[in-house]
């Protein structure tokens, strides 16, 4: 009776185990599933400024100016300019995200403007248009 017992009872472990296996592959399989319906980014390029990221700050130096009114006012920092590279790589919809001071917000967003073409981001090998935010830093010498 003891020996009938310890079959059953392995019987019953080995079937509970193939169960448990057969419900965790399964369970596996539909996490990977539902993962890749999540996964929004798959095959997603950043924009790319012409030289590269060191390059977009080189740029930005050599187009600004320290307008004489925030030199006038004492006023150093920084201004985010966020915009947008089109499809075609053009930026667009250049804004401050956080005024500074007048003089300087407008000093931002044109040297963001007068940047030339960027390489646009792409996603699963098509141009999409993508939003960059830049830091300007202004400083008094």
């Amino acid at each position: 009776m003891i020996r009938n017992n310890r079959l059953f009872s392995c019987l019953c472990t080995g079937l509970l185990a193939a169960v448990m296996f057969s419900s965790c592959a399964e369970d596996s399989a539909a996490d990977a599933a539902q993962d890749e319906a999540l996964d929004t980014t798959s095959e997603v390029v950043s924009a790319e400024f012409p030289g590269g990221a060191a390059e977009v700050m080189n740029f930005i130096a050599g187009q600004v100016t320290y307008p004489e009114s925030a030199k006038a006012d004492g006023v150093e920092g920084k201004v985010f300019v966020e915009f947008t590279i089109s499809e075609t790589g053009a930026v667009t919809d250049a804004k401050v995200l956080k005024p500074l001071h007048p003089a300087l917000d407008s000093a931002a967003v044109a040297a963001a403007l007068s940047m030339p073409a960027w390489s646009p981001a792409t996603k699963e090998g098509k141009a999409i248009a993508t939003t960059i935010t830049l830091p300007v830093m202004f400083r008094m010498n």
